[in-house]
């Protein structure tokens, strides 16, 4: 089964998208992963349009799409992928990706091929899956911890050991100890 089907081109979102906004693609669709996730991804036609029209983006795929969905975990667990074949500039891409109205926004910048199949689950791998996470641990022999002297008797005189919350006297007690046997010790 795949994770990711995208919506019929023929549906009418494309339509109102492609009059509403100078765009080179547009691809909405749907991610099966543990529900329904909406995941749009757009690439503008020029790096402006997106600085310009972003946030329009966002309310109209808001309004026109995301809430007419019956599903609350669709609505509320939604993504947009804004798509540049060049670079953002930081503070545009923190303002994007920051943005709490809505949908999840994450910029991709450096898109040098065509938004293909590959690409989709290149991305959706990445940022939502998160299966290309490579796990290589290595079990290292660690030796064996060893209390310190000083620290254990400091702890033993206080009534720190005998209380199931650390309040703050017991923690300056303890402090106190520490000071007064390294002080005696120099």
């Amino acid at each position: 089964m795949e994770l990711f089907k995208k919506i019929d081109c023929k549906e009418e979102i494309y339509s109102q998208i492609r009059k509403s906004f100078d765009i080179q693609n547009v691809i909405i669709g749907n991610l099966m992963f543990g529900d329904n996730i909406p995941i749009v991804f757009i690439l503008f036609k020029h790096l402006n349009d997106l600085e310009k029209y972003w946030k329009d983006f966002n309310s109209f795929i808001t309004a026109e799409y995301l809430a007419k969905l019956k599903n609350d975990f669709s609505k509320w667990n939604s993504y947009v992928f804004y798509l540049t074949e060049s670079t953002v500039k930081k503070p545009l891409k923190y303002e994007i990706e920051n943005n709490k109205f809505s949908t999840r926004k994450i910029v991709i910048e450096s898109i040098d091929q065509a938004v293909d199949d590959n690409t989709i689950k290149s991305i959706l791998s990445e940022h939502i899956i998160n299966d290309n996470i490579k796990f290589d641990v290595e079990n290292q022999n660690i030796e064996s911890f060893s209390k310190n002297a000083i620290i254990n008797e400091a702890l033993k005189s206080t009534s720190f050991n005998k209380t199931t919350s650390i309040k703050e006297e017991n923690l300056l007690k303890v402090l106190n100890h520490l000071e007064k046997t390294l002080s005696n010790e120099n």
